[in-house]
């Protein structure tokens, strides 16, 4: 255990350490032993306890550590020595600071052996099952491996609680609808994202205390894996432990072909065609020669790397997850970019359900999607996807927050790149009245632009406009006239709404708004 761990551990036990000499706390300790008189000789990963009265002399030149505790001396001789020293005042006896110390020592080296078990496991070539197996063998509880599917992985062979909730999902192989309810009511996903570490809550379908871990592969969530406190009662140490052994299944899980881009697909290549502008006649009757039946119209959902620095390995995880939303759709990474081509029907939108898993995906990764207008012909398709990738530059741009970035959202904001590299003083575009405007804000610290935005945003709702901006109705029609005097508009004309909201975009695009 390092040093600085074993001293935040006794922190918890209400001890009170202050440290003197060598400030590097990194040391790992393995064993603790009681300081000998005249004691010469120091190994690093040993911690000695002693007396104050019997410190080794400040000038040894080992790098050690030594705890002590009793009546306090001058320690300013030890400031500068080159082992640490560490003294807990005199309201510990020598002996209960020791036998604390060995607790948490003892923990660490049931985690270390516990550790080198799992770790020859996954290095034995019998899979994610027998990792499992031996885990559930060694924490002495089930432990248990879901997708993001909600789909069992892998649960341990022949411990199955007694319970008909767990022995329901060992026959389906995938986590009930019960228990897919509970999830999303306790917002435990969330929660074990935010965590950060093995998070622990109480399962309220079987009433058993539960830890649940994130799996990642390089910072992409791939999977959950999960203990139940069934058959003993967690150790203090599980979390920490239950918590290193995700990285030794996101090892294992790296393995599997699941995890990896499937070259094999020929449609993808047909799909980086159309993105090369290649030829592209009877690509149509081929796609659909390979079982893919095109519809009417198609949409480009492009997720670029945007200045994540996404690792090859971390996009195919991406995309394997996404494929999963989104299974009817076609894929491909073109461009250090995923890339993926959706078919539907002329009257139909995108499935909002599925928008909604993308967007929750996204999100919880730091990750931005783009989405094309619908098109029609796959000849297209290289200008659409021009649209999708634009759509989260210009949003990212502009500081927008959205996972997802629709680019009928963002197309006058492309409209304005292009006419800037004709005229760079778009700025002179701008509705004079509302240049009027946004001078009298700049003056006077008023607030009659934002005022103005939201009530183009709901034109005649007064009352809602008012609650938008937390403000008195009779403040709004103040506000409102004011407006009205200052740029001249009636704010009642839809030509005007039209260039009045065209001049808050280009206000917006030059950073103006705040």
């Amino acid at each position: 255990m390092e040093l600085h761990l074993l001293l935040d551990k006794l922190r918890e036990n209400k001890c009170a350490p202050q440290c003197f000499g060598c400030p590097d706390q990194s040391r790992d300790l393995l064993c603790v032993r009681m300081l000998e008189q005249k004691q010469s000789a120091f190994e690093p990963s040993t911690l000695y306890l002693t007396d104050p009265d019997s410190l080794p002399d400040p000038s040894m030149p080992e790098d050690f550590a030594v705890f002590c505790c009793g009546d306090a001396i001058d320690f300013s001789a030890y400031e500068n020595s080159a082992f640490t020293v560490v003294y807990f005042g005199n309201d510990i006896s020598c002996e209960r600071l020791f036998n604390l110390t060995m607790e948490h020592l003892t923990e660490l080296q049931q985690i270390t052996v516990g550790m080198h078990l799992l770790v020859n496991a996954v290095f034995s070539g019998n899979g994610l099952q027998y990792l499992i197996d031996t885990a559930t063998h060694i924490f002495g509880n089930p432990i248990y491996v879901v997708d993001l599917q909600n789909k069992y992985l892998a649960m341990p062979e022949g411990l199955i609680p007694d319970s008909e909730f767990f022995r329901e999902e060992s026959r389906s192989g995938y986590i009930s609808a019960s228990g897919i309810a509970s999830i999303r009511a306790n917002r435990l996903d969330e929660k074990v994202r935010r965590s950060g570490t093995a998070y622990y809550y109480v399962n309220d379908l079987v009433g058993k205390g539960m830890l649940v871990d994130a799996v990642k592969i390089q910072g992409i969530e791939v999977a959950h894996i999960m203990m139940l406190e069934s058959e003993q009662q967690f150790h203090e140490y599980d979390p920490d432990f239950f918590h290193r052994f995700s990285n030794l299944v996101s090892l294992e899980l790296q393995k599997d072909s699941a995890y990896t881009r499937n070259k094999g697909m020929m449609y993808s290549y047909f799909l980086a065609d159309l993105l090369r502008n290649s030829n592209v006649s009877n690509i149509r009757q081929r796609l659909e020669d390979l079982g893919v039946h095109l519809k009417e119209t198609f949409y480009i959902i492009a997720i670029p790397p945007a200045g994540v620095g996404l690792s090859n390995l971390r996009q195919e995880i991406i995309l394997e997850r996404v494929k999963q939303i989104l299974p009817e759709s076609i894929y491909v990474i073109y461009e250090e970019t995923i890339v993926l081509l959706i078919s539907q029907d002329l009257d139909q939108n995108l499935n909002k359900y599925e928008i909604a898993r993308l967007d929750e995906y996204l999100s919880a990764n730091h990750l931005k999607a783009g989405i094309s207008n619908f098109f029609q012909y796959l000849e297209d398709t290289a200008r659409f996807y021009r649209q999708a990738v634009d759509s989260v530059r210009i949003a990212n741009r502009l500081n927008v927050p959205d996972a997802i970035c629709y680019y009928s959202d963002y197309y006058v904001y492309r409209m304005l790149e292009t006419f800037e590299k004709e005229d760079t003083e778009i700025r002179f575009l701008i509705h004079p009245g509302l240049m009027k405007l946004y001078l009298y804000d700049q003056k006077r610290e008023t607030e009659l632009i934002s005022t103005l935005r939201e009530y183009l945003i709901h034109p005649g709702q007064s009352s809602l406009v008012a609650e938008n901006l937390h403000i008195h109705k009779n403040t709004l029609l103040y506000r409102l006239g004011k407006i009205r005097e200052i740029t001249g508009c009636s704010l009642s004309d839809g030509e005007e709404f039209m260039n009045l909201n065209l001049s808050l975009m280009i206000m917006n695009y030059l950073g103006m708004l705040a």
